[in-house]
């Protein structure tokens, strides 16, 4: 029986959440057979009640997990017996700090670019929950904070520089083939392109050649969902 990856969409049907780019482009690694299951908003309260909070929930049967990093660790421990996830042993640090980077500093960064282009994509009867929750946790409403993002953009882009370094002399941030950690930058790529037309990098930026990398080997990847 495939796993159940409940997921988020947008209005157009798009996955709308880096968080659970993460886990589709993992399974898809390890080649682990999946349903994609999309809720809205509302739908992940009436789904799950108190369980969990958001998305994404990796379904194993009658296991439920929730939380990108622990369905992460959860399918390393049981669905990737060569280790490919996060590279072996040692690339599991370098899988959560780039993720730790990622959550920290780069998502709310990329968030306040394009917060209203993300409320204008959701379903009509989703963008008050979103504006509101939006709007209190950013003290400011969505046009206010999006309409500095040509400012933020150039802050965002000297801050991804550590990601340039490390694809300097390899392909991938997790050596000659794509890992956990990848995923976790390359999550908030997938998010942007399926929301917003705001180019985040300069067209000369070095990291357009890794994305370009990653989009290549997802393709040669079988959709198994």
């Amino acid at each position: 029986m495939p796993l159940t990856l409940y997921d988020m969409h947008n209005a157009v049907g798009k996955p709308a959440s880096p968080y659970c780019w993460r886990i589709r482009e993992s399974l898809l690694l390890l080649s682990v057979p999946f349903e994609s299951r999309f809720l809205s908003f509302t739908q992940i309260g009436d789904r799950f009640s108190d369980t969990h909070k958001t998305v994404p929930v990796l379904s194993d049967g009658g296991k439920e997990i929730g939380g990108s990093w622990a369905i992460a660790e959860y399918l390393s421990e049981n669905y990737d017996p060569h280790k490919r996830l996060f590279g072996g042993i040692d690339g599991r640090s370098l899988a959560a700090f780039v993720t730790n980077w990622v959550d920290a500093t780069l998502l709310d960064t990329v968030n306040r670019m394009m917060v209203k282009d993300v409320h204008d994509a959701f379903m009509i009867e989703d963008q008050p929950y979103f504006r509101r929750r939006e709007e209190e946790r950013l003290g400011a409403t969505l046009e206010a904070i999006q309409s500095s993002r040509e400012s933020t953009r150039l802050a965002f882009q000297v801050s991804l520089h550590p990601a340039r370094r490390a694809i300097k002399e390899q392909p991938f941030i997790g050596g000659q083939h794509p890992t956990y950690a990848d995923f976790a930058l390359h999550s908030t790529f997938q998010w942007t392109r399926t929301t917003t037309s705001f180019e985040l990098l300069r067209a000369d930026d070095r990291l357009n050649q890794w994305i370009e990398r990653m989009d290549d080997w997802l393709a040669s990847v079988s959709v198994q969902d």
